[in-house]
């Protein structure tokens, strides 16, 4: 893994929408850092407009900056629409895929989408698709085309048809904080503010499951007074529900890969420990036992380990349980604070909170060797999450006093900011992909 430093280039700016009613909520301002030369040439044209009534649904763009951001990709949009495939032409200029696309309107609220992705070294067409679509899904239809021109080139699975969730707090008129649970597309658009509230919200935290319906997320709130964890069902009409009141506080929920169960932080019997909530039986479960404070647990892939934060040496650093022998490990030896750590996909690296003297970073470590590498090179960067492949990280952090939900890619060295003017960005966390 590479440290990411570098000049910060400015790219675009774009709004967060905000609120159910879609009002806007704050201005986002996207960078990017210095690109990877050896990442993937792909050129994205333009797509035809084909009838006087078709429109540019920036369909091209969309494409463009998905694969961009992901790091593995040199991504480029030609000025004008590639209606025929040359392949002397894209061989000279050194791109090595070519993507071409038509929007045709159908009717008031239908439009035929059709996309073809050539190898320009083989000259041969690797896919082409061609779907109806309505005018509300482009965006949708857009990130899942990211997906499989993605898998088509590299053999993998892409994360751009997932979503985020976070938390905002803004002071209202009065000073007072208003915590709003958001979600938001995998590139931060199309963002709403679901919940909201005028007590703490943290901590929110996708379930596994990848049918978009049965997607669920934990929360903690403190709008009874005190930490609660809650269960809601973003896309069902059903109830909040309420885990029991534990003793004490209730915090940093995690999901277990299998759906069935939480991992919970709890300050039972004044001390705390980290938990197993089983949804099914109602049965708590002791996972850990010591009289330091044992907090921010989060499960492997494949359930049989737990990574945690506790201060057991005497500094804050972080320790993985084997679930099945029980057996702990300290993981981080570099520095004197590491903290939030999460497993990759690939079950090999963490992602976690380093501090190097006053700043805050998002760092990976490499579990078996124990190489650690800075990614972020802000002063308060914290809450970092991968994206379903591994390819990137989501975190928050702040820069000139302003809020900031940052994207950085782990193989092609780049950055993206966006950046909230009016209030804070907090504890971001990633979705799998969905069906």
């Amino acid at each position: 893994m590479i440290s990411i430093f570098g000049l910060w280039l400015k790219v675009f700016v774009l709004a967060l929408v905000l609120g159910v009613n879609t009002l806007a909520y704050a201005v986002l301002e996207v960078t990017v850092v210095k690109k990877d030369e050896n990442a993937f040439p792909i050129a994205i044209s333009p797509f035809k407009l084909v009838g006087n009534k078709a429109q540019d649904k920036d369909i091209a763009k969309i494409i463009h900056d998905n694969l961009e951001r992901s790091g593995r990709f040199n991504a480029s949009i030609p000025n004008t629409v590639v209606e025929k495939f040359n392949q002397r032409y894209w061989k000279n200029r050194n791109i090595e895929a070519l993507v071409t696309g038509s929007i045709t309107q159908k009717n008031d609220k239908t439009y035929q989408l059709s996309v073809t992705l050539f190898d320009v070294y083989s000259n041969t067409q690797l896919l082409t698709r061609s779907t109806r679509i309505k005018a509300n899904a482009f965006r949708k239809v857009a990130h899942q085309l990211s997906d499989i021109i993605y898998e088509a080139l590299l053999g993998e699975n892409g994360s751009f048809n997932t979503l985020l969730s976070y938390i905002t707090v803004k002071k209202n008129a009065n000073g007072i904080k208003q915590y709003r649970l958001n979600i938001a597309d995998s590139d931060a658009k199309n963002a709403k503010s679901r919940i909201r509230s005028d007590y703490p919200i943290l901590s929110p935290v996708w379930s596994p499951e990848r049918k978009y319906k049965n997607k669920k997320i934990a929360y903690v709130s403190f709008q009874n007074g005190h930490s609660e964890v809650f269960i809601w069902h973003p896309f069902l009409n059903k109830k909040l529900e309420k885990l029991p009141s534990f003793d004490g506080i209730a915090s940093s929920p995690s999901w277990h890969p299998s759906g069935k169960s939480l991992a919970l932080t709890l300050s039972k019997n004044g001390n705390k420990d980290i938990y197993s909530y089983d949804l099914t039986s109602k049965r708590l479960k002791r996972l850990t036992n010591h009289k330091a404070i044992d907090t921010e647990a989060s499960y492997s892939p494949d359930g049989k380990k737990l990574v945690f934060t506790s201060n057991r040496s005497g500094q804050v650093q972080i320790y993985i349980k084997n679930l099945t022998t029980g057996r702990v490990n300290r993981a981080t030896f570099t520095g004197n604070y590491n903290a939030k750590a999460v497993f990759a996909p690939d079950g090999r690296h963490l992602a976690l909170v380093h501090r190097v003297g006053k700043a805050y970073h998002i760092a990976m470590l490499n579990i078996r060797s124990k190489q650690l590498n800075i990614m972020s090179d802000g002063q308060l960067d914290e809450s970092p999450h991968f994206s379903p492949n591994g390819d990137m990280i989501i975190f928050s952090g702040r820069r000139n006093n302003k809020g900031l939900l940052s994207v950085i890619s782990v193989e092609g060295n780049r950055a993206y900011e966006l950046s909230e003017y009016n209030g804070e960005v907090r504890e971001p966390n990633w979705s799998n992909s969905l069906r």
